[in-house]
């Protein structure tokens, strides 16, 4: 053989070395991590048969700031059940006329992972109590709530109740 033809040979075979690859190498898949379920309510504190205002907490740890009550839906846990069993750990109450109002689940609202969360609207009928994460728990007025404090995306949460009780019905999910 020429010189040539070994030199075409060589360049050929080196062209389709890195297509070979070896039989026992698996393509690299991308680790599979789905967002955290988390849940809230906007309880609505009614003494009297008045409206007084809405439950915040003050978090009792990172990140700090002001919050509406929530946290993770456990494994085999519903998210009902999970807002439920979130509101009497952190602010000790039960809720009354619990509804959905509407799931946020922009990947940058919380900065230390992808969460969605399934927020809602409930009733109660007592003061609320600060309890496992809650540093404090209070109940503030709607003129009254401290936007600037709010920790995670609150405030459009609250945003969002706030134009929904003033007629926005879009706002909630209708029957879930």
């Amino acid at each position: 053989m020429s010189k040539k033809l070994n030199q075409y040979i060589i360049l050929l075979a080196l062209t389709f070395i890195p297509l070979v690859g070896y039989a026992d190498e698996q393509p690299i898949k991308p680790v599979h991590k789905p967002p955290i379920l988390t849940t809230t309510a906007i309880i609505e504190v009614h003494e009297g048969g008045q409206f007084n205002g809405i439950v915040l907490i003050e978090r009792g740890k990172a990140p700090f700031g002001k919050a509406i009550p929530g946290g993770k839906v456990e494994y085999g846990e519903t998210v009902e059940n999970a807002v439920r069993r979130e509101m009497l750990e952190e602010v000790n109450l039960q809720l009354i006329d619990l509804r959905q109002f509407h799931v946020y689940s922009d990947p940058k609202r919380d900065f230390r992972h992808h969460s969605v969360e399934v927020a809602h609207i409930a009733k109660a009928f007592q003061l609320p109590a600060a309890g496992d994460d809650a540093a404090k728990a209070f109940v503030v007025k709607l003129e009254d709530i401290p936007w600037s404090e709010l920790a995670f995306d609150h405030a459009q949460v609250l945003k969002d109740y706030v134009e929904w009780r003033n007629g926005n019905e879009s706002l909630a999910m209708p029957n879930p």
